[in-house]
């Protein structure tokens, strides 16, 4: 039998990694679980329906928010390049269960001490570390964070004010993913001497905490993302996962966020993928010569992106990883909005696959952007 290849087997090869690489067991549980999530993606960007914590259980139980720790402490041991080639296979599949995942990162990072690109004088661990590392390291706690809001300028959102050996934290915190699907949330707080505290605390309503209604989000409606309100919430000494220096902070995150991200580069090829099989599946040959058009720069751009990522310090080459975010960023808006030209008017039902892409891409517009990396996006779409 002749096994004809495709246009869509044309565009997935271009994305697709070694195979050395792709029999890597995190890329391959990704893999498995992604083709679990996809049928679901629709649902979980619903508020009416949201995120199911049985994905977020299976996520956790094959250790995709572990990959990079060392395999005595029960991750892969696994770099950059495969972390990302995970991410892209489970935020391709569905965003709203990858974006509630995702949040669990930072409070893991944190409970294993200094993290990468901080320097150790910049860092005190405190005593929630200890006591939250095994259950975040296993999954078996979930974790959210409020934390955007200590990119902002000015006066902290969010104070942190001493009360003995502990803290009050007073302020509003806008963003919190996945409140009543999270057993705690990490909250960033502000202190008057230039330092951040990191603390821990149950995801529940509390005296001093009061979450709002969940969000009308315009995508990822069902990630059941609130803003919290704080009222000299009373944070004990050992709810502390660890204080920093609140300007090496930033430092470090300006050269972090400045990365395209694997989530994004997850949807751009899921989307050249799916134009390329709805123009084959509907004889309309033009949805797949864009794709194929598409598709060669996206894997190029793909590539320089991870070869910064897996191959160059962080803080080095932080103009060119913006403006490759940028680039990436507007090609992914550009693919999704060419996917609803290609589907046509059934593109704009509620159920559609294209218009709930379209509003991803917008999405990673936003996430976790600074002014730098919005005025690289602003930029790309003045080339455009």
């Amino acid at each position: 039998m002749t096994i004809t290849r495709t246009a869509a087997d044309a565009v997935e090869e271009l994305f697709t990694p070694d195979p050395d690489l792709a029999a890597h067991p995190a890329i391959r549980a990704a893999a498995r679980i992604a083709d679990v999530l996809a049928p679901h993606a629709a649902a979980a960007d619903d508020p009416a329906h949201g995120v199911d914590p049985a994905h977020l259980a299976l996520l956790a139980e094959h250790g995709l928010h572990r990959v990079s720790l060392p395999v005595a402490e029960g991750g892969f041991g696994a770099g950059a390049r495969v972390d990302a080639e995970a991410v892209e296979l489970v935020s391709g599949a569905c965003a709203a269960t990858w974006f509630v995942d995702t949040q669990h990162r930072s409070p893991l990072a944190l409970s294993r001490g200094p993290v990468t690109g901080l320097a150790p004088d910049a860092f005190a661990p405190g005593p929630a570390a200890a006591r939250h590392r095994p259950g975040l390291t296993a999954g078996t706690t979930r974790a959210g964070i409020a934390i955007t809001h200590i990119r902002r300028p000015g006066p902290p959102v969010v104070r942190a004010d001493a009360d003995g050996s502990g803290w009050r934290l007073s302020g509003t915190a806008d963003w919190c993913t996945g409140w009543g699907l999270i057993d705690v949330v990490m909250i960033a707080a502000g202190t008057t001497d230039g330092r951040i505290v990191f603390a821990v605390v149950p995801a529940r309503e509390q005296p001093g905490l009061r979450p709002g209604a969940p969000l009308p989000l315009a995508v990822m409606g069902g990630t059941r993302t609130v803003a919290l309100e704080m009222d000299e919430l009373a944070v004990g000494a050992d709810d502390v996962i660890a204080t920093v220096d609140a300007r090496a902070w930033l430092a470090r995150d300006l050269a972090y966020t400045a990365n395209a991200t694997p989530a994004s580069l997850g949807l751009l090829r899921r989307v050249l993928v799916a134009m390329a099989e709805l123009g084959t599946a509907r004889d309309r040959p033009e949805a797949v010569e864009t794709a194929l058009a598409i598709a060669p720069r996206a894997a190029a751009l793909r590539a320089e992106a991870y070869a910064l990522l897996a191959d160059v310090p962080v803080a080095e080459r932080v103009p060119e990883r913006t403006a490759l975010r940028a680039e990436i960023t507007e090609l992914t808006v550009r693919a999704a909005h060419a996917a609803i030209a290609a589907r046509s008017g059934s593109a704009m039902l509620t159920g559609s696959p294209e218009q709930r892409w379209a509003r991803e891409a917008a999405f990673h517009l936003i996430q976790a952007q600074t002014a730098g990396v919005r005025a690289a996006q602003l930029e790309a779409f003045r080339r455009t």
